[in-house]
């Protein structure tokens, strides 16, 4: 934990420096500007905020470097609060954390910590002990504003809270401060402020602007609510991809704080929201969160009634997904969210003829801090006799969560694994290693019981009993439950206006995020168990002797070790087919540097070696490229030369800035090679002839013209490889640069399709008795790849019912799919990948579109003869396509799914390839980079981007 000292090196550039151009201001919009929203008395030698800033708390937005300055200068002054570095965010600012307490609590900083940390884990801790433990411990509070960068009013309450608590005279505060420890986080996205800072500056007029539709209120194009890779950081709390949500969890997770405020803004024409949440609320929440929710609610109202200020409750406000900032409720701290109407300055002029100024929001946020750490000072001793009591249950032998355990099979995906136990062990999550193969009753992703379950050797367990049961089970659990009556009302909502309770995706779990085949096990009982620890890879040394050196194409990491020796000019080859070289066996996906292709030796031997020990990779020495047995050799069609990748990604205009920032964010941290980012306002000027992979992320308008698209079928045709994403992707089809189709207009060709459908099962499924073939005469029964007995409903009919089962889309759900195994674009990943849907486009493919990866599993049933395809007598039909009887279709993996929204989207596309002249096209149904997490289908992405140029266009050959 660095202690903060030094103002020298906030940031990296110029600082901001505020327009001081005067402004015309009426009379009523000054007054309101220059309301003093603090109340003294204050001591003399701690700086106002003012004189640090240059004008009063709440009449204009604090810039973050003036944010930090302050606390610098208050560090110096004060004895009351201690100021810590906790993070740097991407583009070198300071995270920083502010202890406040009196003085003599402060020097007892590391003692608190112990204590607290003994409460949190119980394990042999008498009653007795715990008691003398509360005693002697403070409340402990940890207050979070403006995690989003344009939700300005937090920060600057957060500063006024600092300079109240350490600079105020008020009895009331010293008793507070005698009571509490309270840590303040006042600015938890200082880029994202930072550009919203700027855009303030860049739009404002000289005449005070009251319009919340105008740019001075709205911003533009990437806005200032995300961190430098237009990420959310306040969906990042279980995922932790990021830098700034990666120190902010190891430091919250020192401190157990009981109360966890985190301040928002929502809509201009709003009021005032703040907690407790309304249904649905996360099952493993304890039951007691609610009570707490509504005491402090209760007094935080009475501040507001005081004031005259208009609030709610509720209302939009739910609490099923765990990756907020509540994150810290399953930990044990009551989590209070504040929603202010948020206000860009100058105010906002409302319907009933007021004006909400921004010195009321920032007032607002204060005055709820107060009344919130008011309310823990009376309950904190209650409130620390429940978390012990709540911990004792996590970690009980009788306990909800006593003999379950979840595991992960093994497998070589040795980056992805730890990544995953990365992820758990940031929230203090025990991580082991089965020693042994151990014979269980498993339920696997599916829902699947399974008797007799063998466990490998070397599968990966978590425990569920163990401190921090309740927030491993939300993350890990398969599916969450949802109350009968909160499905009740859901389905109200969508039948009656649309409309829906879920604020966020219903499915988060971890294992199908990654991609990680796993089972729970519900009575584990092992002692075969060791503390888990990571592979270490091995790197062979140079070998003369050598004609090659591989790495092994199961592990995520091959792509970046793969892109960065292409971009160093080292020439290296894809292996399609599993093969083994000599003593190396190679699964397909593995990449070969063959000293054939790379006569300089020893140089490309080094940057390999170099190369694979930075992404702990094994790298292998070849000594033959003989194939054993009928596997292929190196010299043949299943060791196809790579070219090096250059990428452009479209941005801007109406491109998701969440799906670009993820896109940008898995192309620097998964590869690390140079790549663009285009402004697509001005891609008619573009030169494409740079480029030979062209990404078009997901957008929520119309992003390009009708020009531009044709621009890009042209270049397509030249060789390249074009990528699009969900509504991108539609754009192509609609443009006729892609042949797939959407499902509302395939189904007047429905017919052909479900003929594709059964194709592709056909050829995975060739029957062993083809005696037939063997006969003079001529055969009395043909297997046609459509239904001979059942009659499918008209287009009309189709039609219709797709517009009716489309209104029940998912607000996201985990859907197990089907790949085609020997498509280049599936190295690496399980037959079967989860993938999240939502109310993204149905893909349709048939002739020359390749459909990689189909929504729906299909596995034939056991003791079941084999059905060619659906034309037999009995077969199963789903809205436009029809299956074989004897064949379970497994779909749903986590979260809601309506049966009508099942039936729309099994066998749909969710990732298809098409070649287009010397180029490809390749189209995703959703967003694969989902907040940085989803290593599933980022794999499918970065296969693309990565192997595409040389496996899925034309081979240009030099002279």
């Amino acid at each position: 934990m660095k202690v903060w000292t030094s103002v020298a090196t906030l940031f990296l550039g110029v600082a901001l420096v505020l327009s001081t151009a005067p402004l015309t201001v009426s009379a009523q919009v000054l007054s309101l500007q220059q309301k003093d929203i603090l109340q003294g008395p204050y001591r003399d030698d701690i700086t106002p905020i003012a004189d640090i800033v240059g004008h009063a708390p709440g009449a204009r937005v604090i810039a973050p470097e003036k944010i930090v300055q302050a606390l610098t200068l208050w560090s110096q002054q004060s004895q009351r609060l201690q100021v810590v570095e906790y993070a740097k965010t991407h583009e070198g600012r300071p995270l920083l954390a502010v202890f406040i307490a009196m003085p003599e609590r402060l020097a007892q900083l590391e003692d608190i910590k112990a204590r607290v940390q003994q409460l949190a884990n119980p394990v042999n801790l008498s009653q007795a002990q715990a008691n003398a433990l509360i005693d002697q411990l403070p409340a402990i509070a940890w207050l979070a504003y403006s995690i989003h960068g344009n939700e300005s009013s937090g920060a600057d309450a957060a500063l006024l809270t600092i300079y109240h608590l350490i600079a105020s005279s008020d009895p009331e505060v010293s008793q507070l401060l005698e009571q509490q420890l309270i840590i303040i986080d006042p600015m938890m996205n200082p880029d994202g402020r930072a550009r919203f800072a700027k855009q303030l500056q860049e739009n404002r007029g000289l005449a005070v602007n009251l319009d919340d539709q105008s740019l001075l209120h709205t911003g533009s194009w990437p806005y200032g609510r995300t961190n430098h890779y237009f990420f959310d950081l306040n969906r990042d709390f279980i995922y932790t991809t990021q830098p700034e949500t990666k120190g902010r969890v190891a430091l919250i997770n020192q401190w157990y704080p009981q109360l966890m405020v985190d301040g928002h803004e929502m809509g201009a024409q709003d009021t005032y929201l703040f907690a407790p949440a309304r249904e649905p609320i996360n099952p493993h929440l304890p039951l007691r969160r609610r009570h707490w929710g509504k005491v402090f609610a209760a007094d935080q109202a009475q501040a507001f009634d005081r004031n005259g200020w208009r609030y709610y409750t509720g209302e939009w406000f739910e609490n099923l997904y765990p990756g907020y900032s509540n994150y810290a409720e399953y930990r044990g701290a009551v989590h209070i969210l504040y929603e202010q109407a948020r206000i860009a300055e100058d105010g906002v002029a409302r319907p009933d003829g007021t004006i909400m100024s921004y010195s009321e929001s920032v007032a607002h946020q204060f005055v709820s801090t107060m009344a919130n750490l008011k309310t823990l000072g009376q309950h904190s001793k209650t409130l620390y006799r429940e978390f012990v009591q709540e911990r004792r249950e996590n970690i009980s032998r009788t306990g909800r969560y006593a003999n379950r355990a979840f595991v992960v099979l093994p497998n070589e995906n040795h980056s992805r694994v730890a990544e995953f136990v990365a992820m758990l062990e940031r929230q203090n999550i025990t991580v082991h290693r089965l020693t042994q193969t151990q014979q269980v009753t498993a339920i696997d992703q599916y829902g699947v019981t399974q008797q007799k379950y063998s466990l490998p050797k070397n599968s990966i367990v978590i425990l569920n009993r163990q401190p921090e049961a309740r927030l491993l089970a939300t993350m890990l659990e398969f599916d969450v439950a949802i109350k009968p009556e909160v499905l009740q009302e859901e389905r109200h909502r969508t039948l009656r206006d649309g409309s829906s309770l879920m604020y966020d995706s219903t499915a988060w779990n971890l294992t199908m995020m990654l991609g990680l085949p796993a089972v729970t096990v519900d009575d584990f009982n092992s002692s075969h168990l060791q503390k888990w620890q990571a592979a270490t890879p091995i790197v062979d040394a140079y070998n003369p002797q050598a004609v090659a050196y591989a790495i092994d194409g199961q592990d995520d990491n091959i792509l970046g070790f793969t892109a960065q020796l292409l971009e160093q000019g080292v020439q290296l080859r894809a292996i399609d087919k599993a093969t083994e070289l000599g003593a190396v066996k190679l699964s397909r996906g593995s990449v070969i540097l063959t000293f054939t292709d790379n006569p300089q030796r020893e140089q490309a031997y080094k940057i390999a070696a170099a190369t694979a020990a930075k992404f702990s990779l094994s790298l292998h020495a070849v000594t033959t490229g003989h194939g054993l047995g009928d596997l292929p050799d190196w010299g043949g069609q299943h060791f196809p030369l790579l070219k090096r990748p250059v990428i452009a990604t479209l941005s801007q205009r109406g491109f998701s800035p969440y799906d670009v920032g993820a896109t940008w964010y898995v192309l620097d941290h998964r590869l690390g090679i140079r790549h663009s980012i285009i402004d697509a306002n001005a891609f008619n000027f573009a030169d494409l002839r740079r480029y030979n992979v062209l990404i078009l992320p997901d957008q929520y308008a119309d992003s390009l013209s009708p020009e531009a698209y044709q621009k890009i079928k042209a270049w397509v045709a030249q060789g390249g490889t074009l990528i699009a994403f969900a509504n991108a992707a539609s754009a192509l089809i609609e443009n006729d640069i892609s042949s797939a189709a959407e499902l509302p207009d395939a189904l007047q060709d429905a017919s052909d399709f479900d003929a594709q459908l059964q194709r592709e099962w056909m050829a995975l499924n060739v029957p062993t008795d083809l005696s037939e073939t063997q006969i003079s005469g001529v055969a009395s029964s043909i297997v046609y790849p459509w239904s001979m007995n059942d009659e499918a409903p008209s287009a009309e009919e189709l039609q219709k019912r797709d517009d009716w089962l489309s209104v029940f889309m998912p607000s996201g759900a985990f859907l197990a799919t089907r790949s085609d195994e020997k498509h280049w674009l599936s190295f690496g990943s399980e037959q079967s990948v989860p993938v999240l849907m939502a109310d993204h486009p149905v893909l349709m493919a048939k002739d020359q579109v390749a459909a990689v990866t189909r929504l729906g599993h299909w596995q034939v049933k056991a003791n079941t003869k084999l059905q060619q395809s659906a034309d037999e007598k009995s077969a199963l039909r789903y809205q436009w396509s029809s299956v074989p009887t004897n064949v379970d279709v497994q779909l749903r993996m986590s979260g809601l799914l309506w049966p009508e929204a099942s039936q729309r989207l099994v066998n749909g596309v969710y990732l298809a390839q098409e070649s287009s002249g010397r180029g490809q096209v390749i189209l995703f149904a959703n967003s694969p980079n989902f907040r940085g997490a989803s290593l599933a289908t980022s794999r499918l992405f970065l296969n693309a981007v990565v192997f595409g140029p040389g496996l899925g266009t034309g081979l240009v050959v030099g002279l």
